[in-house]
């Protein structure tokens, strides 16, 4: 059988025809070959393979295209992803790489959540536990917590409160006998005095950040040092430590507004002997407000650096993401710090010798419930 192709004439399809299908009557033959001259078969035949050929291949060629430009655009999607996943690594590393990373997750009765305080989870206000560590070794996050305070963060307002815990304060500590709640820390680190807090005030506490006070220094130079307003008492017993306890501190020359260096505000943070334990819990919040404002002040240029240092120095439950995530807090520009102590005379201290220390005893139930109005304003 002979092959038609698209030049084909009608004769060469009619003589392709095998002689079985054609009759044998001459007339009929050549009705036959009239017939397909008239239909111009071969040629109308040939024009539709040839179109519907164009066609199909024109399809398929534009399918092609659109699934290499679809490839395209998501292998771009995916290395861009890729940069800038590797990029957010980098960052990370840079900034956190030294941060002391405490993962160990606790349940709410390892830490003294009772229903009531998990219940306050709803309100989207986070607490965490501040620790500063009363260490003379700068690599060290054992021992008293020196500093016991509660950070509220509020995302919403943009508020920070602080609510500072008297070291002295007379309170239940689970396993022990009841003392002072420094000593928690001592006995169980960060987890069993977040526990305390969270008895003996009904809150839901379940991240900390321990800083050792040795430490917290390097964060102050960092920022160019603090200007605190000291008195003369507080300039003389400020040298006076600078002194005895030969931590290589520079003398201050003068009281009135001062500025300080890191090790010299942690000498002035850590003074106690003049006056209380309570006034010493404000010159605590003293340096720490000093720090806010000068952070606030400072060039956002400024901040990767001293986020580093700061996060170089401290032990912290809290993840990377979760430290990262507050951060708009700051961009926004009207962020706010409030500070509260515990006790204040509403809550009926009483300060003395008890038990062989001195400490301070109150109710603990009016000051849990001071504290939770300070917070959430109920």
């Amino acid at each position: 059988m002979n092959i038609v192709d698209d030049n084909s004439s009608y004769e060469d399809i009619f003589s392709s025809i095998p002689n079985d299908y054609i009759m044998n009557d001459s007339k009929n033959v050549e009705i036959d070959k009239n017939y397909f001259k008239k239909m111009d078969f071969g040629k109308a035949e040939s024009t539709n393979i040839s179109s519907f050929s164009r066609n199909k291949n024109l399809k398929l060629f534009k399918k092609k295209k659109k699934q290499r430009l679809l490839l395209n655009v998501v292998l771009s999607i995916v290395l861009g992803l890729s940069t800038i996943w590797t990029a957010w690594v980098g960052a990370i590393s840079y900034f956190m790489g030294d941060m002391t990373y405490d993962s160990t997750k606790f349940t709410d009765s390892e830490l003294g959540i009772n229903a009531d305080a998990a219940a306050l989870n709803n309100l989207k206000i986070t607490n965490i536990a501040l620790f500063g560590v009363d260490s003379r070794d700068e690599n060290s996050d054992t021992g008293r917590s020196d500093s016991i305070m509660i950070l509220s963060i509020n995302t919403k307002d943009n508020t920070l409160k602080l609510t500072s815990i008297l070291r002295d304060s007379y309170v239940a500590i689970d396993g022990h006998a009841k003392q002072k709640i420094t000593h928690a820390y001592a006995f169980g680190g960060a987890a069993l005095a977040m526990k305390t807090i969270n008895q003996n005030y009904n809150l839901n506490i379940a991240d900390y950040v321990t800083v050792n006070l040795q430490q917290l220094s390097k964060v102050i130079d960092v920022l160019g040092g603090i200007d605190v307003e000291i008195t003369n008492a507080e300039k003389n017993e400020l040298n006076r430590l600078a002194v005895s306890e030969k931590l290589g501190v520079t003398k201050v020359a003068s009281s009135g507004n001062v500025h300080l260096t890191g090790p010299q505000a942690m000498t002035y943070a850590r003074i106690r002997e003049i006056d209380s334990d309570s006034v010493r819990s404000e010159r605590q919040g003293k340096v720490l407000n000093c720090m806010f404002e000068k952070v606030k002040a400072t060039s956002l240029t400024k901040y990767p650096s001293i986020l580093k240092a700061m996060l170089a120095n401290v032990e912290t439950s809290l993840s990377y993401s979760e430290i990262i995530g507050y951060s708009p807090m700051v961009a926004k520009g009207n962020l706010t710090l409030t500070k509260t102590t515990v006790p204040l005379p509403e809550d009926n201290p009483i300060g003395g010798i008890y038990n062989g220390s001195w400490v301070y005893r109150y109710d603990l139930n009016a000051a849990s419930d001071r504290i939770h109005t300070w917070i959430y304003g109920e």
